[in-house]
């Protein structure tokens, strides 16, 4: 499977064909190495990396950012840096999108100490002219704490001592004045107890106690309030001279020092994961000052908060998910990318700012960011056609790969993803059972036979959930059993435990059965996705019809009904007309005009996709198949119910209708397994392109044609309807009645009396009108 050769990897050579665990292989420090399948999106990434290299190295020789560098100066027009270039990443969950950002943003770092590159730190200043448009200025990193710390107010060290001093004054003072109350309260308690005792009252000295000690009671306890009252009248002093320099709202502090907006001293290329983030997070605001006036009044520069496309500047701004980014926000992200700056004003999404604090725009900030954008494909239609068509101007769209070749050189990736998530969450090693059983995995995921999926989170999940497994037994490695067990029984997606939920506890309540045979009653199987994940799971469907054959002497019209499908469901109503066509088309007869017809997928709502077209034109081929003429009992030729089918039924001009290719079929022959189907009837492309009939214990055969199938799941196998005028040209055939294409009455066998039976139809004004139709049974 990895095959025989011998291979230098990182330093180690690493033999293919011996290596018994993933125990010793070298996992690569650098993230982009850790991106599996991916070839192309790494490719084009490359491309987006040189062409950013190479616009800073333009900047940086024309000096585009001189002008910011005094607060004072004159700020350069904006779009004056051309814009770009962005990269957008579409893809299924789990391709790696989110590690490609990531693996970017450290492969940056390493380009910018290559090139001589440095991050910026951006400074606030207060506008004496107009307090109301703070000024900024931009320094090479790490510059910023040294401007802060040098541009303090020089009175400000003195401010600090006298706050320490008042303090000081408070505590001692305070102290001194408890202690003199103190004092006098126990002098007060011992003339007290010296009075009530007997001695003092027969001496008759009581009046002389309490003269004598009164005047050194109250000279002490008036002392100590006194010192008490200064030390309260002393902290409303020091509180209001602190007030000046308290904090405000946001952390912001009441001085005319310039304000560190952003600090990139740690010299890494600035990475912001703005998903999720609202407008105040990525653009910036202003805080609201409670006080707004006067000595409590923070100044507006101490009120500026940075957003996330000001942080990211010169680095790289990842959104995840970005269709979810609101109208207004779209626009002003666009307009961010094209001007290249972006100055910061109050942003709110249900407060207009009408005060005059929040009356606040600095300077316009630069905001020159590569922009690296991800979501699913259903986000083509919902991203701001304006920024889509910014990104696709200055930068590329990328698609992810689902799944790649299954080839040895791809296997070896897996071996090298096991050993990356083994070193990642610290599990045991893998065996090479183990690497192998993963592979097999990821090819039955995948739905195509030669190739193996990249969607790699479910994988995670098995590779965790199988190496504590092993842990739990207390294994040095994890072994193939240990992965079979974690897929069938750990792992399984909701829409998997649904499905078992449905066998074990509602088994006796679903009208499935696959055994033995069946009138108008046939098996589909159809996949349910899950829109969060992409993850899918086989369901049964079991589709059961009746058809009523229009009397010749009835004037009213047919009818052809399917219930249980989604209403909106736009294949489920191609399928439909198909199979009208078809059963046109090889029978001589019209459903819907000829036929009372009615389709149901019992016990089902909703339900949609092109897969359900060869399950329906199979059970309408039954009932029809046999049905002699003028009879309404159960005929036409029964159907084996262990049989279960999916394809897409296709209309042609030839003879033969031909069954075309669905998608998943692993799930779908998983499902049929589970419920004890014997066989799986499914399109013959799907068998040589798809699935493995090795990796099922029931057995799957291709179809190519509706006569194939038919051929399988009919009991018998005679269809007396394939008469010779179907091959006369089709400009020339003839459509006969229904009752003609069934058989002459001469040719039946002598039939009881006919049976009347009343029809009651109710007319569009309302009313209703009553028919009789005369039927004969067997």
């Amino acid at each position: 499977m990895f095959g025989e050769e011998v291979e230098e990897l990182r330093g180690i050579r690493w033999d293919w064909g011996q290596f018994e665990s993933t125990r010793g292989f070298p996992v690569s420090s650098n993230l982009l190495d850790w991106v599996v399948g991916q070839e192309q999106a790494l490719e084009e990434c490359n491309l987006v990396l040189d062409e950013w290299i190479h616009k800073l190295k333009w900047i940086r020789s024309e000096g585009a950012f001189d002008g910011w560098r005094d607060p004072g100066s004159k700020r350069p027009q904006s779009k004056t840096v051309p814009p770009g270039p962005f990269l957008l990443l579409l893809g299924d969950p789990g391709t790696g999108k989110s590690l490609i950002g990531r693996a970017l943003a450290a492969h940056l770092t390493g380009k910018y100490e290559e090139e001589g590159f440095k991050s910026q730190d951006v400074l606030c200043w207060p506008n004496e002219v107009n307090p109301s448009a703070p000024r900024i200025s931009i320094h090479e990193a790490g510059e910023g704490k040294a401007l802060v710390s040098r541009e303090k107010p020089k009175g400000e060290e003195m401010r600090t001592a006298y706050n320490v001093a008042f303090k000081a004054a408070f505590w001692m003072i305070l102290v001194i004045g408890f202690s003199f109350l103190g004092l006098g309260l126990s002098d007060l308690l011992k003339n007290y107890l010296a009075w009530r005792s007997l001695d003092g009252l027969a001496a008759g000295t009581s009046g002389g106690v309490v003269t004598s000690s009164f005047a050194s009671i109250s000279d002490k306890i008036v002392k100590g309030g006194f010192l008490l009252f200064m030390a309260f009248i002393l902290s409303v002093y020091v509180e209001r001279r602190q007030g000046a320099q308290a904090r405000g709202i946001g952390g912001a502090i009441r001085s005319t020092a310039p304000k560190l907006l952003i600090d990139n001293s740690q010299g890494a290329a600035p990475f912001v994961d703005a998903t999720g983030h609202s407008s105040v997070q990525l653009f910036g605001s202003i805080a609201w000052d409670p006080y707004q006036t006067g000595r409590l009044g923070t100044p507006e520069h101490q009120r500026v908060t940075a957003g996330d496309v000001h942080r990211a500047n010169l680095g790289i701004l990842y959104i995840d998910e970005v269709k979810n980014l609101q109208p207004f926000e779209a626009t002003t992200l666009l307009t961010v990318l094209e001007d290249g700056q972006l100055p910061i004003a109050h942003r709110a999404m249900h407060d207009g700012g009408g005060t005059s604090a929040l009356a606040v725009s600095t300077d316009p900030i630069p905001s020159l960011t590569l922009l690296v954008a991800a979501g699913n494909f259903d986000a083509v239609d919902r991203i701001h056609p304006a920024l889509m068509d910014r990104i696709c101007g200055y930068g590329r769209v990328i698609r992810m790969n689902n799944d790649m070749l299954n080839t040895v050189e791809n296997r070896r990736k897996y071996v090298q993803f096991i050993a990356q998530e083994v070193k990642r969450f610290r599990l045991p090693s893998f065996s090479r059972g183990a690497c192998e059983e993963i592979v097999n995995e990821g090819r039955r995921r995948s739905d195509k036979r030669n190739s193996i999926i990249t969607k790699f989170r479910p994988l995670i999940g098995v590779i965790k959930t199988a190496g504590q497994l092993a842990l739990n037994q207390g294994l040095e490695f994890v072994e193939a059993s240990h992965v079979r067990e974690a897929v069938a029984e750990h792992c399984k997606t909701i829409q998997q435990q649904i499905l078992v939920h449905q066998i074990e506890e509602r088994g006796s309540l679903l009208e499935i059965e696959p055994r033995g045979t069946s009138f108008g009653s046939i098996y589909g199987l159809a996949a349910v996705s899950d829109s969060f994940s992409g993850e899918r799971t086989g369901t049964i469907l079991k589709v059961t019809a009746y058809m009523h054959r229009k009397s010749p002497d009835d004037s009213t019209r047919g009818f052809y009904k399917v219930t249980g499908i989604a209403r909106d469901g736009r294949w489920i109503d191609d399928s439909i007309d198909k199979v009208r066509t078809v059963i046109l088309k090889r029978y001589n007869v019209d459903i819907a005009q000829h036929y009372y017809t009615h389709i149901d997928f019992s016990q089902s709502q909703g339900v949609d996709g092109p897969s359900a077209g060869v399950t329906m034109t199979l059970l309408i081929c039954s009932l029809i198949s046999g049905r002699r003429a003028r009879t309404l009992a159960r005929t036409g030729r029964p159907m084996r119910q262990d049989v279960a089918v999916t394809g897409e039924i296709n209309v042609g001009s030839d003879d033969e209708v031909r069954v075309t290719a669905v998608s998943g079929l692993y799930e779908k022959i998983k499902a049929a397994e589970a419920w004890g189907f014997r066989k799986v009837l499914i399109p013959q492309r799907n068998l040589e392109h798809s699935v493995n009939p090795d990796d099922f214990e029931i057995e799957v055969v291709g179809c190519s044609t509706l006569d194939d199938y038919l051929r399988h799941i009919l009991v018998d196998d005679e269809d007396p309807f394939a008469s010779d005028d179907r091959d006369e040209p089709s400009g020339e055939r003839k459509v006969s009645a229904p009752w003609e294409a069934l058989g002459s009455p001469s040719s039946l066998t002598v039939l009881p009396p006919p049976l009347t039976v009343g029809l009651t139809f109710e007319q569009e004004n309302g009313s209703k009108r009553r028919d009789e139709t005369q039927i004969e049974a067997d």
